[in-house]
């Protein structure tokens, strides 16, 4: 699956809402994402380099979401699941619109200029544009795909899909309608990309959920 590292402005905008959230979780997700860290390093830190029982299975989970969000692997409702009931006045609150490298208000003031009333407004918009981008992104992974006529092997079925992951098609149907997986059609058939698979936090939290539960 094709991946593109983040831009800084795409970290930043992030950092904001998960600062804003507050929680241990969210700041922690924050603090990777702002010091760069990779999965490697997130893996050094959480597993080899914890004693067994000291290990904090939420933590690491968390810090490889935010590591994989900043390699491009996952998007932001698979880092933060609550960002699409966000509103503008919710990513405002969060200081995320000040992410876009707009001018600043001066923080003393009790009005604001015309210039300024029109720069905020352009953040309103860049925000909309952003918000709208995610939901569409979504809409289409939740919508099936016509199967590629290239790379056929990486391409298994939906029995073959629920043998390696060790779920059900009614799980599999679930994270196809919310975006997480895709889902590929043709003559009637569903078919699912195994490398796809590999890389969905999604399903690879689901595998390591199950595996720990033996």
């Amino acid at each position: 699956m094709k991946s593109d590292m983040r831009t800084k402005q795409e970290i930043r905008q992030a950092v904001a809402i998960l600062r804003h959230k507050g929680d241990r979780i969210s700041m922690l997700q924050a603090a990777t994402l702002e010091e760069g860290r990779n999965e490697a390093w997130v893996f050094a830190t959480y597993v080899t380099s914890v004693p067994e029982g000291a290990k904090d299975e939420a933590a690491f989970f968390a810090a490889r979401d935010a590591a994989r969000f900043a390699a491009g692997h996952i998007g932001l409702e698979e880092l933060i699941p609550d960002v699409q009931s966000m509103t503008a006045a919710d990513f405002a609150a969060a200081g995320a619109l000040g992410t876009m490298d707009e001018p600043k208000r001066k923080r003393e003031k009790q009005t604001v200029s015309v210039q300024e009333f029109e720069a905020l407004k352009r953040k309103v918009r860049q925000l909309e544009g952003f918000v709208e981008d995610l939901l569409k992104e979504r809409r289409q992974r939740a919508e099936y795909q016509k199967l590629p006529d290239t790379n056929r092997a990486d391409f298994i079925g939906q029995k073959e899909a629920t043998e390696l992951v060790g779920c059900s098609r009614e799980t599999l149907n679930a994270w196809q309608r919310k975006g997480f997986i895709t889902g590929y059609r043709k003559a009637g058939l569903v078919y699912y990309s195994k490398s796809e698979l590999a890389a969905s936090s999604v399903v690879q939290n689901f595998i390591n959920i199950k595996d720990r539960r033996k």
